[in-house]
């Protein structure tokens, strides 16, 4: 089974609120491509000020349900059917952030361990994290997000959780299909 690849064409955030927001047209993307991870149920990491989910962020200022460190957030293991993240990655943003960037193998693995096994784990970023073989995660796709001249390219690097060849697995993705996701 490959993994999906599909570019999402999205535009630049919008230019007012919060900075770092989804890009315009992600979230849309987001609830076509995977339903699953815009329920009440997921977890937004570096999202405070996000209306999906539960959102967790280190700033306060932000409003979010959950204000932690993005490796160390108070809740138990599985707590989540799925965690969508959307770290800090640029030097410019650091300031912000309150000291250094957070490490995409590092928010993985906090990302994996609130997720119930068979979740869902999506991080956007401008690179492709590893499908780290220690944390138990299956890549079952990379989105190449552009939002229009002069930004970035970013991908969606989306990971299950606990999933291992014959377990469900095949029929998780099948299910997808048959309901018309992609």
């Amino acid at each position: 089974m490959g993994i999906d690849t599909t570019t999402w064409l999205c535009g630049p955030p919008v230019r007012h609120g919060q900075f770092q927001q989804y890009p315009s047209r992600f979230i849309y993307n987001l609830r076509r491509t995977y339903p699953e991870l815009v329920e009440p149920t997921v977890l937004h990491m570096f999202s405070g000020a996000s209306d999906l989910g539960v959102t967790t962020d280190y700033r306060e200022e932000t409003g979010a349900d959950i204000v932690a460190p993005f490796d160390d957030i108070p809740r138990p293991d599985g707590s989540f059917t799925g965690v969508l993240a959307d770290p800090p990655y640029a030097d410019h943003w650091q300031g912000q952030w309150h000291g250094g960037l957070p490490k995409p193998k590092h928010v993985l693995a906090e990302a994996v361990r609130l997720t119930a096994p068979g979740g869902l784990v999506a991080i956007l970023h401008i690179i492709i994290i590893p499908a780290y073989r220690s944390l138990n995660v299956e890549r079952i796709a990379l989105h190449p997000v552009l939002t229009g001249p002069n930004n970035a390219i970013r991908v969606l690097n989306v990971f299950r959780v606990g999933w291992e060849e014959g377990d469900g697995g095949d029929l998780y993705l099948a299910e997808r299909r048959r309901n018309g996701v992609q």
